[in-house]
Parts: structure tokens; sequence; C-alpha cells
């Protein structure tokens, strides 16, 4: 199995795509997909997931939808984040992003098996309420903007909350093996050992 990580955007959001000799999914297409759309030209891709509906996270969505025809799970409390862009924070940019409603809608503690990828959904709410981690194999924990490397996803922003943003992580996300590898929304990886010894959250609160 490989993880390809494809910093996206002004933002530089990751998008990953997890590949192997059967299966193959993206998560979370970004702005500007035009490189992930070459490198996945003659591959079938068995799904999108996405860990949230911010603008940055989904600017490429339509597109790599047209492209592979894949269908793209998300959590039900951020469907109409997709279609509606003052909700995505995509309202006052200068195309706004509207997408179509997902083929899956998740609740957490979902399965979902592409191939030979066994992916774990966990509900991890707070940067925003619908956001999600996914479980990849027991082996490998996409984070999204819920756990960075070093400190955790915003929360002054519209439907964040600083109090739930902390116990998803630490009841949800600090329980889990510590050389668990997490692959964050933006910037390195880290394991959620070494983020339970150092990660700043608990102490800066210009990052919640």
């Amino acid at each position: 199995m490989n993880i390809h990580c494809f910093p996206l955007g002004k933002l530089k959001t990751n998008c990953y795509v997890v590949t192997d000799e059967e299966s193959c999914i993206v998560i979370d297409p970004g702005e500007a997909p035009v490189e992930i759309i070459h490198f996945l030209e003659g591959r079938e891709v068995d799904h999108i997931f996405l860990t949230h509906c911010h603008h940055d996270h989904i600017a490429g969505l339509n597109r790599l939808r047209k492209h592979t025809g894949a269908p793209v799970s998300v959590h039900h409390s951020e469907t109409e984040w997709l279609k509606n862009p003052s909700l995505n924070g995509s309202g006052n940019h200068a195309s706004p992003i509207s997408c179509e409603t997902p083929e899956l809608l998740l609740k957490g503690n979902e399965v979902i098996k592409c191939g030979t990828l066994k992916i774990k959904v966990i509900h991890t709410p707070g940067h925003s309420p619908g956001g999600s981690c996914y479980l990849l194999n027991e082996k490998h924990l996409f984070t999204g903007d819920t756990l960075l490397a070093g400190m955790i996803g915003p929360t002054n922003l519209p439907s964040g909350n600083r109090e739930e943003l902390k116990n998803s992580i630490k009841t949800k996300l600090f329980t889990l093996p510590p050389d668990l590898t997490i692959y964050p929304g933006h910037g390195e990886t880290s394991t959620i050992g070494y983020e339970k010894e150092h990660n700043l959250f608990p102490n800066l609160k210009m990052f919640y």
C-alpha cells in the first residue's frame, strides 16, 4: 500500500491518494487538483472521503468527481455545507463552491471496505460539526483539521467549538495506539504518541 500526499492550493491543504494493487481512494480533494487527476490517469477510484467541508478541502471535488465517477462520503451534518458557499466558507470567493449531495452520509463508527482497504470512520466534531477522521487498516489515521502536527485545527470559525474539539481528541484519538501514524489536513505527519507528549493545544489558546 502507498500513501501519496499532494498539498493543494494557497492553504497547502493535504490531499491524500491511497493505492494498492486492487484499490484506490482519495481523501480531501482541495483546490486545483490537476496534479491529482494526472496521477490518477488510468486508475479506477473506489471512493472519495471528506474529513469535513471547509472550502479548502472540497474545492477540487466537483472536478475530481466528474473525472473519476467515484462516490463521495461525508458526515451527514455537513451535507448542506457541500451545497452552500456561505457554510463552506467560499461565499466571498470569486468562484463560490457548491457540490452535489454525497452518495454516503456518515454518522461515525462505520467500517467501509474498498478492496483490501478497510476504513473506519471516527466522528471528531469541534473544528466543524461533521469533522471526521479515517482509520485505515488500523495503521494510518487521516485527521483532517482535527489534529495537526503540534497543534489542533482552529475553532474560531463559524460552528467551531473549542471544548468539543479538545474532547474529540482526548477521548477518541488519544486513546488509539501511540505508534499510529497521523496524516493531517495541513503540514507534516506525526504519531498519536508524539502528539500526546508534545502537542501544544492544552496551553496555546491561539490555536483554538
